[in-house]
């Protein structure tokens, strides 16, 4: 196996903690047109990593060797001491060419670097959600007491799980653009949904596309639009 760390990390690790307590959340910038939202680009994560810079920290990514279909990608931290450790990532592509292996590489640093570092980004749903959680009950009311009622039938055994069941809500997405501008995804004809596909991969293959910034949006609608496809069929594999 790999050497993952120098033999000793003590003037790494100090170096770490002073540039964590420094952090800041990356910014959420860059905007999806497609899809309404924000998210935190890679040079928005890079900015937000300047503490580890200053406590002599570089940071490192390499494309490795990888299996067809695969992006392989090294992280490492190295300090001004000489101790580093590293962190390999695999990521499959989402179409095996030259622009989906840029495209996944992108969307690998940003991944790897938020594991390496503990970056996190702004608007943390999560936190807002629990901030609405009804109040706890009190003991009387958990355990007061209930009139007789009639049986209730045990509820019906639920089927077994498909495998669409793994899949997102129905998309929501309108569609920016053409015939359709302005309906839901979920709501235009097979036909039109196979051409947003066949659109959105041919947006991510036009060479001139291949630094774009729009490319993660684009990715973003290629998986979408193949969500939605499962969605109708099943057992197909696009």
């Amino acid at each position: 196996m790999d050497q993952t760390q120098s033999d000793q990390i003590n003037d790494l690790a100090g170096a770490i903690v002073t540039a964590q307590s420094k952090l800041e959340p990356a910014k959420k910038d860059a905007t999806n047109p497609f899809f309404h939202s924000k998210y935190a680009d890679l040079p928005a994560v890079w900015q937000a990593l300047a503490p580890f810079r200053a406590e002599g920290i570089a940071i490192t990514q390499s494309p490795m060797e990888s299996p067809d279909g695969y992006i392989v990608l090294d992280t490492q931290l190295t300090h001004t001491s000489g101790q580093w450790m590293r962190s390999r990532l695999k990521m499959r592509v989402a179409k095996d060419d030259p622009q989906g292996a840029g495209s996944a590489l992108t969307y690998a640093r940003r991944y790897a670097l938020g594991c390496m570092t503990g970056l996190v980004t702004e608007e943390d749903d999560d936190g807002n959600a629990a901030s609405h959680a009804p109040a706890g009950k009190t003991s009387d009311q958990k355990f007061k007491a209930i009139p007789n009622q009639p049986a209730v039938p045990a509820p019906a055994p639920k089927p077994a799980a498909q495998a669409s069941d793994l899949l997102p809500p129905a998309n929501t997405w309108q569609i920016p653009f053409g015939k359709n501008k302005g309906k839901l995804l979920c709501d235009v004809p097979d036909s039109d949904v196979d051409y947003l596909l066949a659109y959105y991969i041919g947006k991510l293959n036009e060479p001139a596309n291949a630094t774009s910034r729009y490319r993660d949006e684009w990715e973003s609608a290629v998986m979408e639009v193949r969500a939605e496809q499962l969605r109708r069929y099943p057992g197909s594999q696009t």
